[in-house]
């Protein structure tokens, strides 16, 4: 009798700490709650991280109120011949800390075809194109025109990483008509490098921005094939046969097709540009229409370290380019 006496004042603790233990977890779950990425940053601000938002509400702009979707894209083909990859060539970490709510995928092979097929199986000439190409560099250019036209998002090659968040790239009040985002890569009036450039000023397109369906990759797409066929028709042979040099790679989905591209569409938005020379020498983003050209600083955070011209100093840039991509035939050294 004793013993059940002293048992009922230990249960009866019990009983009431399960009950208060229930009250508090009730009452924590059951709260509303603000959801939101972690350390979205606020457009504009200046600064790089932090938890502030970017915009007024406490949440960034929903999907529907910017043109070029929260969609990060890479690619990956092993160049021939490449068994183990650099640690520090790849910075897929980087890209996902620096775009929360971003959705990010990184294509291989097998994702790239299975891309391809679903998206391109009703226009067997563009599917078979892409299936043609076997250096690493030809196709991932392809690749990411076919991804950006049909999809949009962001695209950046795997040795770049982002420095700035993506959500800053631009003021909030220009994304709802931002289509298409580009940036200089080579300024000859900025930049005198020795290296052969065909245009004194062209465009990056190791990391490109856009919205989907933009007619910059309509024309790409059209221009890359058909300076890739014309290449194979020239050599008696078919695409897949074709002896595909450096300078063709450049010159059919590289940065110098790309560049007569852009330029060519941006020449249409404004009939003030009439030479690259009305491209040249700016330090800040310029805008046309739906294109938003940026400067040969943002996605060149390489520099100053490489070629160390003073310029450089004090520049914006939103991303840096580690050059470690090994698409070409013939190296050039270092």
């Amino acid at each position: 009798m004793m013993a059940l006496l002293r048992a009922r004042p230990r249960a009866f603790v019990l009983c009431v700490a399960i009950f208060v233990f229930l009250l508090i977890s009730l009452g924590f779950f059951s709260a509303p709650a603000t959801r939101r990425p972690l350390g979205t940053p606020d457009i504009g601000s200046g600064t790089s991280g932090g938890s502030s938002s970017s915009s007024p509400g406490g949440d960034p702009p929903p999907d529907s109120d910017i043109a070029i979707p929260r969609l990060i894209w890479q690619i990956f083909f092993a160049p021939p011949g490449i068994e183990t990859i650099e640690k520090d060539a790849i910075y897929s970490s980087e890209w996902v800390t620096m775009a929360p709510g971003y959705t990010y995928t990184m294509l291989g092979t097998s994702e790239a075809d299975a891309f391809v097929a679903a998206n391109f199986g009703d226009k067997p000439d563009i599917a078979a194109t892409y299936h043609a190409l076997s250096n690493p560099g030809l196709k991932s250019d392809f690749l990411r025109y076919l991804l950006l036209y049909t999809r949009g998002g962001t695209y950046s090659d795997t040795d770049t990483k982002p420095v700035v968040p993506l959500e800053r790239w631009l003021p909030q009040d220009k994304r709802r008509d931002a289509k298409l985002l580009v940036a200089i890569e080579y300024d000859e009036a900025q930049d005198p490098h020795p290296a052969d450039f065909k245009y004194p000023v062209q465009f990056c397109q190791w990391t490109i921005a856009a919205a989907p369906k933009h007619i910059v990759f309509e024309r790409m797409v059209q221009r890359a094939m058909t300076g890739l066929h014309d290449i194979a028709s020239a050599q008696g042979t078919t695409l897949d046969k074709a002896d595909i040099k450096d300078f063709d790679v450049l010159n059919t989905t590289g940065p110098v097709a790309w560049t007569e591209v852009v330029f060519e569409t941006l020449q249409e938005y404004d009939e003030t540009i009439r030479t690259y020379d009305d491209l040249a020498r700016f330090k800040s983003p310029r805008y046309f229409s739906d294109i938003v050209v940026l400067p040969l600083s943002a996605f060149r955070a390489d520099y100053l370290d490489d070629w160390g011209y003073s310029w450089r100093k004090g520049r914006t840039a939103l991303v840096r380019h580690y050059f470690k991509g090994g698409w070409r035939k013939v190296k050039i050294p270092n």
